[in-house]
């Protein structure tokens, strides 16, 4: 079912992704990078009026600047994945669609480059505005859906579930606690070297390459200091079969929203029994039974769109180029070329 997203009943604009806490700890990670400029467009100090530039060639060819905010990954800062981005707030900080424009002309840019915003009017129809403004062409790169289940009854949630569903991420609980002693670790922000290590040698087993890089590690450790700092909450859990750790997963809440950041897990350890699908059916119960939402997040498994089979609900994603001077005429003639 498609839905309006909410955070606890607030709307989206409180995304983890969009707090000061990831923002700030972005801006200490990667601000000072060579390849980007880093511009505070109010003067205020304020991490969420951030914006950057840098370098890039659109479709591998046309040299071009780019603009973005601060806290998302671009071609220059390979960082972690931000959703739920929204610009609405930060247009009308500015005074609206006019001043904002006028701001952001003074910047040397040709594609303002806005992955992953929410789908909804006001941020469509605060870009389009800018756009407008600006003369400039608003262009929809890609949409996709992020997943997640709603706070409800766990038994409810449990019966919406299909058969193979509910045997995969629940009920083989008990086939896993006849092969050993089931128990769950948690680990403090301070030691989350020591868990990244042990996420890392689980990605490495199965996508050939670890989930976090040095930088990314320094980045995740610094913005849960500071979300745990500003209210939110973080678990960084490991599940043990007879002292064996099998599993990790990383999840962090924030406004009534538990959102999966990552998981790492050996694949066929034990016959019949999924041991992320289970780890993340823990989760989403502990989740349930705290009245929270559980999002997965957009993207889909490495075999299956697993995302769409545990969610209740889904959400659209967008994401947005605004593109001006030189690299807005080459857009419409590529496309051009391409639809004949």
């Amino acid at each position: 079912m498609e839905q309006n997203l909410t955070q606890g009943g607030t709307q989206c604009s409180n995304s983890v992704f969009r707090t000061e806490a990831w923002v700030q700890a972005w801006i200490d990670t990667w601000g000072n990078n060579s390849a980007i400029k880093l511009i505070d467009l109010g003067g205020r100090k304020r991490p969420l009026e951030c914006v950057y530039t840098g370098r890039s060639l659109l479709k591998k060819v046309l040299p071009l600047r780019y603009l973005t905010l601060a806290g998302i990954a671009s071609p220059a800062i390979s960082s972690p994945r931000s959703e739920y981005n929204h610009a609405a707030e930060l247009i009308a900080l500015h005074g609206g669609a006019k001043e904002f424009s006028a701001s952001i002309s003074r910047i040397a840019w040709q594609q303002w480059k806005l992955p992953d915003l929410i789908s909804d009017s006001a941020n469509t129809v605060a870009l389009k505005d800018v756009a407008k403004e600006m003369g400039a062409l608003y262009y929809l790169e890609r949409k996709e859906s992020s997943y997640f289940v709603m706070p409800q009854d766990l038994e409810s949630y449990l019966k919406s579930l299909s058969s193979s569903t509910r045997l995969a991420y629940f009920n083989r609980r008990e086939r896993l606690a006849l092969l050993g002693i089931i128990e769950f670790r948690s680990f403090s922000v301070n030691e989350a070297p020591v868990f990244f290590d042990l996420l890392n040698k689980f990605h490495v087993l199965r996508w050939g390459r670890p989930c976090y890089s040095r930088e990314s590690q320094q980045f995740m450790s610094n913005f849960m200091a500071r979300l745990e700092a500003e209210g939110g909450e973080v678990v960084m859990q490991a599940l043990q079969v007879s002292g064996e750790i099998v599993s990790v997963i990383v999840d962090v809440v924030w406004k009534g929203r538990r959102y999966n950041l990552q998981s790492g897990y050996y694949e066929n350890k034990f016959h019949k029994i999924a041991l992320g699908a289970l780890h993340l059916g823990y989760s989403i119960e502990r989740a349930i039974n705290n009245q929270q939402a559980y999002d997965f997040l957009a993207g889909s498994g490495k075999q299956t769109n697993y995302k769409a089979k545990i969610a209740t609900h889904h959400f659209f994603i967008e994401s947005v180029d605004l593109l001006r001077a030189h690299v807005k005429y080459a857009r419409k003639i590529y496309d051009a070329m391409v639809s004949v």
